[in-house]
């Protein structure tokens, strides 16, 4: 009796390329201004170039892609101005979804932010940035959830792949875990003090500083995007 084997979804393979495309971005293999040829990744990943098209097309809609007609598809040189802007769009969703959050959260819920800046913390102690920075996005990711609020985390999951492509290109700079991990418990202890409008100015400001600082670091480590 024959294998059976559902087909495979053109959906899922193009996931499956969108994320091999951010992951190459984020350790270095791809870098702003390089090109994505459609041809090759169908090659290396042995699909069809169908998936792979519409993975790209996704990717230049989300602006972390750029096409450029008779010339082809290629990763976006952000500028200065571009980490500024999506942070500032970030720092407002953000903060107003941090303080909903507050509104409406259980105290189990709080339970579970606590345990991840616990976790954080402990990390910065070790000296794991690796683990320090996915316990950042996990509390983060966290606390939008728990705003209730469907459009505006599907508005920040729109930002959040580019953000996290930011966030690795910062490699020149050796970061303070230990303070990194500081800011985050102060973030979690505005949530905890139950004061929304409080939450809500703490959670912009720091969204704020951390793009600014992004945005002067990104600019000095690629300066022909100016």
């Amino acid at each position: 009796m024959p294998v059976k084997i559902d087909p495979i979804e053109s959906n899922v393979l193009r996931d499956y390329v969108e994320d091999a495309i951010i992951n190459s971005l984020i350790t270095g293999g791809l870098n702003p201004g390089d090109q994505v040829v459609e041809a090759e990744i169908a090659r290396q990943a042995g699909i069809s170039r169908g998936p792979v098209r519409e993975a790209i097309q996704h990717l230049v809609g989300e602006d972390i892609l750029v096409s450029i007609p008779q010339r082809g598809t290629f990763v976006k040189q952000w500028t200065e101005q571009d980490l500024l802007e999506i942070y500032s769009i970030r720092a407002i969703l953000e903060s107003f979804a941090a303080r909903l959050a507050v509104e409406r959260m259980t105290d189990d819920e709080m339970s579970e932010l606590t345990t991840i800046i616990d976790e954080m913390l402990q990390f910065a102690e070790a000296g794991k940035e690796a683990d320090v920075y996915e316990h950042d996005l996990a509390f983060h990711n966290r606390a939008i959830e728990l705003s209730n609020h469907r459009l505006l985390c599907n508005m920040l999951g729109r930002l959040r792949r580019q953000i996290s492509i930011f966030i690795h290109f910062d490699t020149e700079t050796t970061p303070d875990l230990k303070q990194y991990a500081s800011n985050h418990l102060l973030l979690l202890n505005t949530m905890k003090s139950g004061d929304s409008r409080k939450v809500e100015r703490v959670f912009r400001e720091h969204i704020l500083e951390v793009g600014e600082m992004l945005a002067k670091r990104y600019q000095e480590s690629h300066p022909q995007t100016s």
